[in-house]
């Protein structure tokens, strides 16, 4: 994202008083000030059908670029608003927060509440507010849901009634070949309805990230798309695409326009990765967005320039920085690394190197993904 993008913004739904006393009390301790604000001044902005210039709105916000990114980042990850992308245009939608009731309701945000501020805190302000914190632990859920099986049948001819690109249209600039890996794939194996265009990209780069084959990505197929909740998980997918072993292929070290893991293993000579390592890489592509040749570069400088480490402290400003700059091929990359961050960073200047980081999950996060496959089986 850069100040010349584009925008719009778009409000799914007007906020009751009452859902404004939800943001402020519930969701208020949660996301902090400033991201609280944001979302109320993007509220009450004007609603447009075309596109303004980003930087008419970071002026009027008093922040840079990486501050709205951020705080942006905060707001979707509690649900508050939806970030969509397309070339240099994003459309911000708003989403209404969760009613007090339905707040004091939902597991994991109570969970989130009470670690951020205390329980004694949250008991004190559902009684000040007269909330009503039904319990539905002793009541089994009842609820019939809709049976999606009929559409095990639906096929690429019925796709084309509702203007869904056909399979042989993706085209996502990823070594990953979509359309080439749906040529083999049945719609029992991967059902139409998981097959959009966000799924199969995140599966494209993921495959890019951690030079995953056809033939292995087919495997993991089973344990991602689960018919019967209608879910494709791509948290379970991203488990399974770092955990994959792969198979030591020599390339050559300015050879950038390959699997992320595949360049990195090759130039520390066969090295398997760590779970830290394919941590870095998921975040250069999907915080700080790089494409696969200039991530491939930063990995080699970052080794060549820290003790033939990786660390996040030194990697992650330089990513910002070609993002920020539109860097976007492995010439324009390291003409900048070389102009610069070429100098070596002696030992006792090194950014601190965290071992502890090297375990990407928890094992309770993983004891839960494991969990979830293990119904698949």
């Amino acid at each position: 994202m850069i100040g010349k993008d584009f925008y719009r913004i778009d409000k799914n739904s007007d906020i009751s008083n009452e859902r404004f006393k939800s943001l402020i009390f519930f969701y208020g301790p949660m996301i902090k000030n400033d991201a609280l604000v944001l979302y109320q001044n993007l509220i009450f902005q004007e609603e447009k059908t075309g596109f303004d210039e980003l930087n008419e709105l970071l002026v009027s916000l008093n922040m840079s670029v990486s501050e709205f990114e951020n705080l942006c980042e905060i707001l979707n990850e509690y649900g508050l608003l939806q970030t969509l992308n397309k070339d240099n245009k994003y459309i911000f939608r708003l989403n209404a927060p969760l009613s007090m009731n339905e707040f004091v309701n939902d597991d994991i945000l109570v969970r989130q509440f009470i670690l951020k501020t205390s329980g004694p805190f949250f008991q004190n302000l559902v009684s000040r507010l007269n909330i009503n914190q039904e319990s539905y632990n002793d009541f089994l859920d009842v609820t019939k849901s809709l049976d999606t099986s009929e559409l095990n049948v639906w096929t690429k001819d019925d796709e084309t009634f509702l203007n869904i690109k056909r399979n042989d249209d993706y085209n996502f600039n990823t070594l990953f070949d979509v359309n080439r890996f749906l040529k083999d794939v049945s719609t029992n194996l991967l059902p139409m309805r998981f097959r959009t265009k966000e799924n199969l990209y995140n599966m494209a780069k993921l495959a890019d990230l951690y030079s995953i084959s056809y033939d292995k990505m087919r495997t993991f197929l089973p344990k991602v798309a689960n018919t019967e909740t209608n879910v494709f998980d791509l948290s379970i997918l991203r488990y399974l695409c770092m955990k994959a072993k792969v198979d030591y292929t020599k390339v050559e070290e300015n050879e950038y326009n390959v699997p992320c893991q595949t360049y990195l293993m090759s130039i520390q000579d066969g090295k398997e990765l760590t779970d830290y390592d394919k941590k870095i890489i998921y975040n250069l592509s999907n915080k700080y967005h790089l494409n696969i040749p200039v991530i491939n570069v930063l990995l080699a400088h970052g080794l060549k320039n820290c003790d033939n480490r990786l660390i996040e402290n030194y990697l992650y400003p330089i990513a910002s920085d070609l993002y920020r700059n539109d860097i976007k091929s492995a010439e324009k990359a390291l003409e900048r690394l070389s102009r610069n961050y070429n100098k070596k960073v002696s030992d006792d200047k090194l950014p601190t190197y965290d071992s502890s980081k090297n375990k990407q999950l928890s094992s309770k996060e993983e004891e839960e993904l494991l969990r979830l496959m293990g119904k698949h089986e």
